[in-house]
């Protein structure tokens, strides 16, 4: 049975709401060009990332578990003439069915939280451990987790702004978040409210998406990808490469399939 998301218009809506986003290209565009051969990207989206590396003459295969996701992933790819390069697919990161292998796999912007439990976070983790050439890397990234922000009542009863995007055509694009804080799971309930609204001031249109996500802490996900099979070869405070501190938002990890 293929997965959908809760609502129907969410992959309509996705890239209006992130396909500005480009503060993690680099990095992986960075790697595919290093490793010099195909790419898997698992939990691909509409493609942000996988085109990126696409661009840098990487071939890319690129997993979701959303049909509609790689449906629209497929379209930008004939459209941005990196179709030759691009395989999308659906697909389970944490059962993968793939018969090849890469010398580089990647988990970007936190798809890896969306494993709830430990079976399915060392699932995915093996899979991807699984589909990579001796030697080859994994990189991917997830919250800092920062427990005190995370139990906050406020968070949870109050919706907080997240980003404002401007739309085409004109107008903004406004996101607003709620967190609801499990401290025994280590899962987050997150809802977004998308609001689109005119140059009057407008809401024309308001969205709402649920999902979950399972935070890890950082000794917690260095002891996960050693069980797996990897070696760990950098913990990063962002994607500028710099030092974990308290302050970082995004844990950045690159290791290696041992």
């Amino acid at each position: 049975m293929a997965y959908e998301f809760p609502y129907d218009d969410w992959a309509d809506i996705y890239d209006a709401v992130y396909a500005d986003l480009t503060h993690d290209l680099a990095f992986y565009a960075g790697l595919a060009r290093e490793n010099g051969g195909p790419a898997l990207e698992l939990g691909c989206g509409t493609g942000r990332v996988s085109l990126a590396m696409a661009a840098e003459g990487a071939a890319v295969t690129g997993i979701d578990v959303s049909p509609r996701m790689i449906a629209a992933a497929q379209a930008k790819a004939a459209n941005r003439g990196l179709a030759e390069r691009c395989v999308f697919q659906t697909g389970d990161m944490a059962h993968l069915q793939l018969a090849e292998r890469f010398p580089l796999a990647v988990m970007p912007f936190r798809s890896f939280q969306s494993m709830l439990t430990v079976e399915e976070q060392r699932g995915a983790l093996l899979s991807a451990r699984g589909r990579l050439t001796p030697g080859g890397t994994l990189a991917l990234d997830t919250f800092n987790p920062d427990a005190r922000s995370l139990a906050d009542d406020n968070m949870a009863s109050q919706p907080h702004h997240l980003r404002d995007v401007e739309r085409a055509g004109g107008g903004t694009i406004i996101v607003w978040g709620q967190n609801g804080w499990d401290p025994v799971t280590q899962i987050n309930d997150v809802r977004l409210i998308i609001e689109e609204v005119s140059d009057e001031g407008v809401v024309e249109r308001r969205l709402v998406r649920d999902f979950e996500q399972r935070y890890t802490f950082r000794y917690e996900m260095e002891h996960l990808l050693e069980l797996c099979g990897f070696d760990l070869q950098a913990v990063y405070g962002g994607f500028d490469g710099g030092p974990v501190t308290e302050d970082a938002e995004d844990l950045v990890w690159v290791a290696r399939a041992e």
